[in-house]
């Protein structure tokens, strides 16, 4: 906001104690003194982008001239604080004058209906994450419980719970604080008669992985490393290098010894234990597409084993340094392997310990079929397994043989949210949900093969009207792309309804149907939402993945274009009513279609985004990306980088639709610089008069862990640009028959 200068008020006082004399004649008026004209907002933008470009810079990067206009804007400086003091202020005036209260009122009513979310069992415990009503943060409960059993806003008022691992029979659970919803979590442990709070704390736990003994006096947990510790970087300490821990209760931390640190910083490592405790198996992950699986014996007598890797005690190699993802686990003796090697939708492999590292060893006990495997977990002697097939969710059950053993029926197309259950227990249970189906948290017992549904969130939101449609589209080199609509029963097809169209693209990612609670206030007011399953996700399995990764990026961006185009072709709108929106790497999709397609649409809603692909891997922990995206630092990556970089792709003189730029200032993954210069160069370069707003969020991270009020305040500032710029009114209007 620019500063304008005050004038200066003279006042005239009389003094002493002789009376006042005679009034004067009044002299003649002098003409007006010229006043200072207030700034407007495009001549603020324009002052505010020019000393950005002072600190332009052009490179030559093998042999490829690259431009980078906006440098200073990924600078922490007191220029790029006022640029976005400056850009945020404005978002948020125009947005508050675009919105109203009675749309606050509404979002605010729908995104409180609760949540139910990673049920996990222990012992007899039922645990899960649950929010209701106007609670800010989802608490950890135990089912049968009406006090949670973990609450973050005990650890402060914008503290989050990240994650929680509870012990085989439940006597205790670990769990991860973070503040700001930053994910630098700090572990604690609970234990769950009577809920005290153990000494034990560990910092440096972010993303931590946590595995306990059966035995329930000590856990495997991954943190990243402390000062004086190997891959220890002062500016980034919780970026690279998480290595793996053994801690045992009622011990000091310090002195907790290494299992497994990788070679690389970008290398993830996690453990999974064997129900009798020996086995370790060591799951490494390089990036999303390749992961090593090793094996530590920690010795047959009970009495002398050991937590860490010795001489006696090494790591022996089931796979590593391939190109697969595989992930193992011990159970009753066998080494049970969930892989796509051979198998790009993933198979169950079982083999003895002893021949892990033989290939020719491991026997199927789940074959790869149509349906991509997507978890598994042995509950009651029986395999459970969680596939997606034609973007959905089905649980099936086998035998440990391998022979089917039927399968659970789930309420009606949606997605499973974790699946929890014991070795030796009879109960399964999992979260559910679905477009128009609130979450809810389901018990299978195998025994009778009763489905008991034991808690769900309560709204008295009437999902009546709505119906979810599934359709296919056809990108550019005729590969069919699955999208969802939700939208009312009684929608018109007459080429003029408001339609917001998600995506993301990515990691293997797969977007399934699920509870969503700021699209139904879209659908409430006559709008369509709709979710493409563009390649790079995971729901057909690894190769649909791998079709959009790396140099096959630009098919994602193809596929996401033709869904866009579909919705005009198809009658149902036009691209003066079409909206877009996805954040993190479907924030770099949005990017991709403003600058590839800006015609075809008329918003876009992106929030923390990567835009500069040039050099976004020079903002940890960006490495760990490289795996799906490239890396500038090799030529022949840094030639399809370039190509389809957003910030790179903006073009002076081109008429850019409305869009909305938001970033947050405690992102621990994506740095809020590929926004700014990103906005910067958008608003240089529009010819159009569509608004290109830029807002900087405070005190929230990329999204995990992000307060109810937060999320409110998010969703209220997107919905009121959307209806803004698309006229959402006009939908409401047809809807009640107007």
């Amino acid at each position: 906001m620019a500063r304008h200068r005050l004038g200066l008020v003279l006042l005239l006082s009389a003094c002493g104690s002789q009376p006042p004399p005679p009034a004067a004649p009044e002299p003649a008026p002098e003409p007006a003194a010229e006043t200072e004209r207030p700034e407007t907002d495009r001549e603020m933008i324009a002052r505010l982008n020019e000393a950005a470009r002072r600190g332009a810079v052009v490179e030559t990067i093998h042999g490829v001239e690259v431009r980078d206009p906006y440098r200073s804007l990924e600078e922490d400086t007191d220029e790029t604080r006022a640029w976005i003091d400056a850009q945020s202020e404005r978002a948020s005036r125009m947005l508050g004058e675009w919105g109203d209260s009675a749309a606050r009122e509404r979002i605010e009513q729908l995104l409180s209906i609760g949540v139910i979310s990673r049920p996990s069992v222990g012992g007899e415990h039922v645990f899960y994450l649950k929010r209701e009503g106007d609670r800010e943060q989802p608490a950890l409960y135990v089912a049968g419980r009406e006090e949670p059993l973990v609450d973050p806003l005990g650890h402060g008022e914008r503290a989050a719970l990240d994650w929680y691992y509870p012990s085989p029979n439940g006597r205790y659970v670990a769990f991860g604080i973070s503040q700001n919803g930053d994910e630098r979590s700090t572990l604690h442990v609970v234990e769950v008669e009577g809920g005290r709070v153990l000494d034990d704390r560990i910092e440096r736990t972010k993303w931590s992985s946590v595995e306990w003994l059966n035995a329930e006096d000590g856990f495997y947990y991954t943190r990243y490393p402390k000062p004086g510790e190997p891959g220890f970087d002062a500016d980034n300490e919780d970026a690279y290098f998480p290595r793996v821990f053994f801690h045992r209760l009622g011990t000091d931390p310090a002195s907790d010894p290494l299992v497994f640190g990788g070679e690389r910083g970008t290398d993830f490592p996690g453990v999974t234990v064997s129900d009798d405790d020996r086995w370790v198996a060591v799951n490494v992950f390089r990036g999303w597409s390749a992961s090593d699986v090793y094996l530590f014996d920690r010795g047959r007598d009970p009495q002398r084993r050991v937590a860490a890797p010795t001489e006696d005690h090494g790591l022996s190699t089931v796979i590593a340094g391939e190109d697969h993802l595989t992930v193992g686990r011990v159970h009753d003796g066998m080494l049970y392997l969930h892989t796509n090697v051979d198998a790009p939708r993933y198979r169950i492999a079982r083999v003895a310990p002893a021949r892990a590292s033989r290939r020719a060893a491991w026997q199927d006990v789940v074959p790869e079929s149509d349906a991509a495997i997507d978890d598994w977990h042995v509950v009651g002697g029986k395999l459970v397994v969680h596939t997606i097939d034609d973007v959905r969710s089905r649980v099936k059950l086998f035998r440990m043989d391998g022979r089917e053993a039927g399968e659970i029926e789930l309420p009606t197309t949606g997605s499973v949210d974790g699946i929890g259950g014991r070795p030796t227990g009879q109960k399964v249970v999992f979260g559910f949900s679905s477009f128009l189906y609130p979450p809810s948290l389901f018990s299978y017992d195998l025994a009778s093969g009763e489905l008991t549904r034991v808690d769900q969130v309560q709204t008295d939101m009437d999902f009546e009207p709505f119906t979810l449609e599934r359709v296919r589209v056809t990108s550019a080199d005729g590969t069919e792309i699955p999208v969802t609509i939700v939208r009312r029963d009684d929608m018109e097809r007459d080429g003029d309804r408001p339609v917001l169209l998600y995506g993301y693209g990515g990691f293997n990612v797969s977007l399934l149907p699920s509870f969503t609670r700021n699209a139904l206030y879209w659908i409430e007011k006559g709008g369509v939402y709709a979710v493409a399953n563009i390649r790079g996700g995971g729901e057909l399995g690894e190769e649909w993945h791998r079709a959009g990764n790396l140099g096959n990026k630009e098919r994602v961006f193809e596929d996401f274009e033709a869904a866009i185009r579909w919705f005009s072709e198809s009658g149902i709108s036009r691209p003066g009513r079409i909206a877009i929106t996805g954040g993190s790497n479907g924030g770099l999709l949005m990017g991709a279609m403003i600058t590839r397609a800006p015609s075809t649409f008329r918003a876009a809603a992106t929030y923390v985004g990567l835009y500069d692909m040039v050099r976004y891997h020079r903002f940890p922990p960006a490495e760990l990306w490289v795996s799906e995206y490239g890396s500038a630092e090799d030529p022949e990556q840094l030639t399809w980088l370039h190509a389809y970089s957003p910030y790179h792709r903006v073009r002076e003189g081109t008429a850019y639709p409305s869009i909305l730029v938001e970033t947050a200032d405690h992102d621990s993954r994506v740095y809020w610089g590929h926004s700014t210069k990103f906005a910067a160069a958008l608003q240089d370069a529009t010819n159009a008069e569509h608004p290109i707003l830029f807002y900087m969020v405070r005190q929230v991270g990329h999204g995990a862990g992000t307060r109810l009020t937060d999320l409110v305040d998010r969703y209220v500032r997107q919905y009121a640009f959307l209806e803004h710029e698309l006229g959402l009114n006009r939908a409401e209007d047809l809807a009640d028959g107007r």
